[in-house]
C-alpha cells in the first residue's frame, strides 16, 4: 500500500524530506509545487508564496489527480494546507483511499459540509486566528471522521514552523509509521 504524504506550505523542502525519510518506508511526496520552492525565512514567506503559486485550490486539484491515477490502496498524510487538500478530495468517489491523517488542517473550516467517503482522523493543533472547538464541533456526527485536539502550536510537525515542537513531531511520526505498517498488514 503507498503512503502518501501531502506536504504543507513549505514543500518538499530538504528538512521536511529528512523528516519523512526517518520513517523508513516508501513513500510518495505531494507538495503544492511543480517545482522545487526556495527556503523560506518564516511561514508567512512560505504562505505568500504558496498563494502566488496556485493556492489551495491548485493544490487540491493536482492531489485529486494523483489519488484518481493510484489503482491500489493509499494510506494518505497530509499536513495544514496538504490536509485540507486531502479533505477536499476525500468526497471523491471511486478513490482508493485506504484511510487519510490530516494534521492541523485549518482550511477545513471553508469546507465542513464535506462528508468524507473514506476512514479520516484530523488532529487539530492551537490556532489563533479561528476557534479550533467550534470547527471541530462543526465536523461532529460525520461518519467517517474522527477527530482530536492537542495542545501544540500549527506546524508542530514541521521543523521548518516555528510552531515546530520535535518531541511531540516524533511521537507522532511514530504513530503514522505505527498505523501505516498497521494498514498494510490488515489489507495483505
Amino acid at each position: 500500500m503507498p503512503l502518501v504524504i501531502v506536504t504543507d506550505i513549505f514543500g518538499a523542502q530538504t528538512e521536511v524530506l529528512l523528516q519523512f525519510d526517518q520513517l523508513g518506508l516508501d513513500y510518495l511526496c505531494v507538495q503544492p509545487y511543480d517545482h522545487q520552492p526556495p527556503s523560506f525565512t518564516d511561514d508567512n514567506e512560505a504562505y505568500q508564496y504558496f498563494l502566488a503559486h496556485g493556492g489551495f485550490e491548485a493544490y487540491s486539484k493536482k492531489l485529486g489527480k494523483l489519488l484518481k491515477a493510484q489503482t491500489e490502496p493509499v494510506f494518505l498524510v497530509g499536513f495544514s494546507a496538504g490536509a485540507a487538500a486531502c479533505w477536499a478530495n476525500l468526497v471523491l468517489e471511486h478513490l482508493t483511499i485506504a484511510v487519510c491523517v490530516g494534521f492541523y488542517g485549518g482550511q477545513i473550516r471553508q469546507m465542513t459540509h464535506l462528508e468524507p467517503l473514506y476512514p479520516t482522523e484530523l488532529i487539530f493543533a492551537e490556532e489563533t486566528h479561528f476557534s479550533v472547538s467550534e470547527l471541530m464541533d462543526a465536523l461532529a456526527g460525520k461518519t467517517s471522521l474522527r477527530q482530536s485536539f492537542v495542545p501544540y502550536p500549527h506546524g508542530f510537525m514541521n521543523q521548518l514552523s516555528k510552531g515546530y515542537q520535535a518531541e511531540t513531531a516524533g511521537v507522532y511520526w511514530a504513530k503514522i509509521k505505527a498505523g501505516y505498517l498497521s494498514s498494510l498488514s490488515s489489507s495483505e
